[in-house]
C-alpha cells in the first residue's frame, strides 16, 4: 500500500471534500468531532499561503490520486524558549471509507520523514484519545514513544477526555526504519 499513499499540497477541489467529509461525525469520527466550524478559513488560508507556513501547515493524503484525508502540523507546547524549544505536533484525518486500510499509518510515516527531512525541529509529538487504540498502535508502529496522560484536556462529545501524549525524535526516527503498514 505505501506506493498508492502519497502527500501532497492541498487544491482548491480538496477543500470540498474536506469539508463534506469532516462536517459530521460519521465523517469525522468519534475522536475528531468537535462540532462544526468555520470551512472558509480553509479557503483563505490556500489563497494566503497553500498551507504551507512557518508554524504550521497541512498536506493532503492521496490514495491511487484521490484525496483520502489530510494531514496537519502545528507548533505544539514549547518546552522552553520558543526559537530554540519548540516542537512540532502531527494530526491525521482520514476520511470514513479509507479507515482501517493502513493508509493513515503510512501518511503519518511520510508526514514525519518530511518534516524532519525539511525542518531543524528535533522533536515531533501526538496526541490521541485515550479510547482510540487504533492510533495509539500506529503511533508506536511509527516508533513514538508514550511519555504520559493529558488528563481531561480535550472537550469533545460533551465531556472532558483524557489524551495520551506521544513523542519521537529526530535521532530516533534516523535510527530506525518504521515497520511498514
Amino acid at each position: 500500500m505505501a506506493g498508492e499513499v502519497a502527500l501532497r499540497k492541498l487544491v482548491d477541489a480538496d477543500i470540498v471534500k474536506i469539508e463534506s467529509q469532516f462536517q459530521c461525525l460519521e465523517g469525522a469520527g468519534e475522536s475528531q468531532w468537535f462540532g462544526f466550524w468555520n470551512t472558509a478559513k480553509l479557503r483563505a488560508r490556500l489563497a494566503q499561503d497553500q498551507f504551507i507556513g512557518a508554524q504550521d501547515g497541512a498536506l493532503a493524503i492521496a490514495f491511487q490520486d484521490e484525496i483520502v484525508g489530510k494531514v496537519d502540523w502545528f507548533t505544539s507546547t514549547t518546552w522552553g524558549r520558543a526559537n530554540t524549544s519548540a516542537c512540532w505536533e502531527i494530526a491525521v484525518g482520514i476520511f470514513a471509507d479509507y479507515r482501517g486500510q493502513g493508509i493513515g499509518t503510512t501518511a503519518q510515516r511520510l508526514l514525519v520523514d518530511y518534516l524532519f527531512t525539511h525542518y531543524p525541529r528535533h522533536r515531533i509529538q501526538a496526541t490521541t484519545a485515550a479510547e482510540n487504540i487504533a492510533e495509539q498502535r500506529v503511533l508506536e508502529s511509527l516508533g513514538f514513544t508514550l511519555e504520559g496522560t493529558v488528563r481531561q484536556a480535550q472537550w469533545r462529545g460533551g465531556a472532558w477526555h483524557d489524551q495520551l501524549l506521544y513523542s519521537l525524535l529526530r535521532d530516533e526516527w534516523a535510527a530506525a526504519e518504521p515497520a511498514a503498514p
